[in-house]
Formats: structure tokens, C-alpha cells, sequence
């Protein structure tokens, strides 16, 4: 039964780790796979998802951070954080001190007579005297080796979040460090976008057949539409027929991430921040300018650096887009991805076919077309803080548009 005093924000939680509105998806068997790798063992896990599609939350709700050791992907530049960071996880200390003392003593006894009013005596008093000598000497132990002896056996799992934004170079490091441990029964997930999930083989062949995979995926309709009539219900609001429910998760780009915000700004541009002490009733705000303005907060400023190109140029030729407006090859195939949908993943071959829609002039040849997007994700990596908002693989040819908040201002933004 929910609190009177509820707070909205502490129900459609985005960004975080939701409670009321935690959804395990139960049908997909995604906790039960985790929870079946805890008992097994002996491979690395591999959890991975497209950003801001609930992978932190699902492996956080089936492993506390109390009962794991989390590490952050984004700290790690080197093997040697890699180390530090488990090392201060576990409380380690490298610089191991001896110390030696030798005393050479001695004892002397002196005498003496006294006399007061009258009164004669004499005293004995012994003494010691000599020195203490030592040493001290500490030895500095390598970090890795403290690590490796205090993690083999160990029952709680290793977890390293974005596990793709550490150097391939370094990750190759990490798993041929850590492959005996896991063979010995260390138990090691690492969180991964989707297109990154097989890093851990695509480093190491050794690895394969040793990384079990677990897929999150993109949400279903149905099971954002579980965000929404947990929160609503919890809240004593009422959605007729889930119409406004129906209409945020078809703009949610598959995202609870975007759902759990989309709830959020509906219920406080309905005027309520609290749950009501009596059933209300929820209606529709304008939806063109609902999502304008949700999407003029998102990734405007990633747009504009990708649409400028990695320096602003202006000699760059100037295409006539069937709209009428002209823009350069940047901009171009910035409005063929927006008029696929955008799709959250694109090969070449879709992109050049969205361009040869949109241009009403001559397509740009394929070295063009893969050199810009070639420039535009070492932008996003480069420029950007946090999660890319898109990435190309040229092994594979595939764009993909990593951050379902840049899909949703793709369709919705103003540039």
C-alpha cells in the first residue's frame, strides 16, 4: 500500500533505481539468467543493452552494490586503475613494514648515606643504562599481486559497468589477467552497449566459449506500458483507457529511460508533484509541444557538434535538400539518419538510401559518406561527456545511435 505522502518524483525515477516502478520483465527470464550465472560460474558474464535501457537496474536489483564489487568503466584508462580500484574496493595496503630492536642494557646500583634531625640511614638504588638499537625496512608489494591473492576464491561477483568505455588495449590487459581467476570460480560481469557486448571475445579469443551473454534489449510497448499503470496506480491516478500512456511509450525509442521521464512531466504538467488523496483524473497535454520542449532538453548541443564537423569549414559544398534547404555533407547525413525514424541502428547501405530520398541533388560518394561518419563518432567519444550518442563500427559498416534521448531529439528537436 502506497504512502499518502508519495512523492511523484520518487516514483517515475529516471536515472535511477526505481522501486515502485521496477520492471523485471519476467516473461525474458533476465534475472533468472543472472541469478543462474551467480550459481554456476566460471565464465564472464556479459550484460549488455543499448544505453538508458535498464542494464544498471537489473543487475543492481538482482545485486545490490552491498554484495559486489562495482567498478565504473569510465575511471579505468589503465591496468594499473584497474588494480588501484579493486585494491581500495578491498581495503588493501601494498607497503608491508619490518622492524627489528636490539637492547644492549646494562645495571648499576649506587649507595649512599642520609641523616635528618638526627636520624642516620643509608639507600640502595639499582638502574639500567645502556641503549636500544633497531632497524626498520618496508617493501612496497605490486598492487596486481595483492589484488590477484585477495580476489581468487572470492565469493562476491567483480562488476564493471560500461565496460566499453575502456581502451580495447586495456581490456585485453584486464581479461588475460583475470582469465585463470575465472576458471578458479571469480565471478566477473562486465555491462556493455549492445554492438560492444563480444568485446571481451572480439580482445581475446581465448575468451570464447567463455563469455556467457545476457541481452536486455529494447522494452516492448507493453512493458513500458507496466512503467505507467504501476506509477499511475501508486499515485491514485487515473489514465481512461491508457490513451496517454499508449501515446509516451510509442515516443519512448524503447527506453524506460525515457518512459520514467515522460511519466514524470506528464504528471506535473497536470499540476501534481504528490499523490492525491482522492482518484484523478490525467489529461493530455499538447503533444507537439510536450515533446518539443522535452526534447530541446536533451541533446541539442551533441546535434550542433556533429552537424559542425570536427572543425567549422566553409569551403564544404553545399547540397539542396528537397525541403529546400541546403546543408553540407554533415548535415546531410544528419537528416538522412532523422528520416529513417531515426532507427537505432543503421548500416551504410540505409543511410545512403535515406540520402538518395532526401537529396534532390547527387549523392555524396561512399568514402565521403564513411569518412563523416567516422569524424561524427570520434565527436561524440571525444567531445561529449558521457555515453557516445552514436557510434560507428566500420568492421560491421553500422551507425548506431547509442543514446535513445538523440533518437528522440532527432524526431522532435528544432535545428
Amino acid at each position: 500500500m502506497s504512502s499518502p505522502n508519495l512523492r511523484v518524483a520518487h516514483v517515475f525515477v529516471a536515472g535511477g533505481l526505481p522501486t515502485i516502478t521496477y520492471n523485471p520483465r519476467s516473461t525474458r527470464n533476465l534475472e533468472e539468467e543472472l541469478r543462474d550465472y551467480l550459481d554456476e560460474g566460471f565464465k564472464i558474464l556479459s550484460v549488455s543493452g543499448p544505453t538508458k535501457t535498464g542494464k544498471t537496474v537489473l543487475v543492481r536489483n538482482v545485486i545490490p552494490e552491498s554484495d559486489a564489487f562495482w567498478l565504473s568503466g569510465g575511471s579505468i584508462t589503465s591496468i594499473n586503475d584497474f588494480w588501484e580500484t579493486l585494491a581500495d574496493k578491498l581495503n588493501l595496503f601494498t607497503d608491508v613494514e619490518h622492524s627489528t630492536d636490539v637492547k644492549d642494557e646494562e645495571w648499576r646500583t649506587r649507595q649512599g648515606g642520609f641523616g635528618l634531625g638526627g636520624l642516620k640511614g643509608m639507600f640502595e638504588r639499582k638502574e639500567i643504562v645502556g641503549d636500544t638499537k633497531g632497524s626498520k625496512f618496508t617493501r612496497s608489494r605490486h598492487v596486481s599481486n595483492q589484488v590477484r591473492e585477495a580476489i581468487n576464491g572470492l565469493l562476491e561477483p567483480i562488476v564493471i559497468d560500461d565496460f566499453h568505455y575502456i581502451p580495447q588495449e586495456v581490456q585485453l590487459e584486464i581479461v588475460r589477467a583475470i582469465k585463470d581467476l575465472v576458471f578458479n570460480g571469480l565471478r566477473v560481469i562486465v555491462i556493455a552497449v549492445p554492438h560492444r557486448a563480444y568485446d571481451v571475445v572480439r580482445v581475446e579469443k581465448e575468451m570464447t566459449g567463455r563469455v556467457q551473454q545476457v541481452e536486455v534489449g529494447f522494452w516492448s510497448e507493453e512493458e513500458l506500458l507496466g512503467i505507467a499503470r504501476q506509477g499511475f496506480a501508486a499515485l491514485d491516478f487515473k489514465d481512461k483507457g491508457f490513451e496517454l500512456s499508449d501515446r509516451l511509450a510509442r515516443e519512448s525509442f524503447a527506453s524506460p529511460h525515457l518512459m520514467q521521464d515522460f511519466c514524470l512531466q506528464l504528471c506535473k504538467k497536470n499540476g501534481f508533484r504528490d499523490k492525491q488523496d482522492h482518484p484523478v483524473e490525467l489529461v493530455a497535454p499538447e503533444w507537439n509541444e510536450f515533446f518539443s520542449q522535452r526534447s530541446s532538453m536533451t541533446s541539442k548541443t551533441a546535434f550542433d557538434l556533429l552537424a559542425r564537423g570536427p572543425r567549422q569549414r566553409t569551403d564544404r559544398q553545399a547540397r539542396k535538400l528537397k525541403s529546400g534547404l541546403e546543408k553540407d555533407i554533415y548535415g546531410v547525413i544528419l537528416e538522412a539518419i532523422s528520416h529513417t525514424g531515426p532507427k537505432v541502428a543503421l548500416t551504410y547501405e540505409e543511410i545512403r538510401a535515406a540520402i538518395r530520398e532526401i537529396l534532390a541533388s547527387d549523392i555524396p560518394q561512399r568514402g565521403q559518406v564513411i569518412r563523416v561518419l567516422e569524424a561524427m563518432s570520434k565527436i561524440a567519444k571525444k567531445d561529449l561527456e558521457g555515453e557516445p550518442v552514436v557510434d560507428f563500427d566500420k568492421e560491421l559498416a553500422t551507425l548506431y545511435i547509442s543514446d535513445p534521448y538523440f533518437a528522440f531529439f532527432l524526431r522532435w528537436g528544432s535545428r
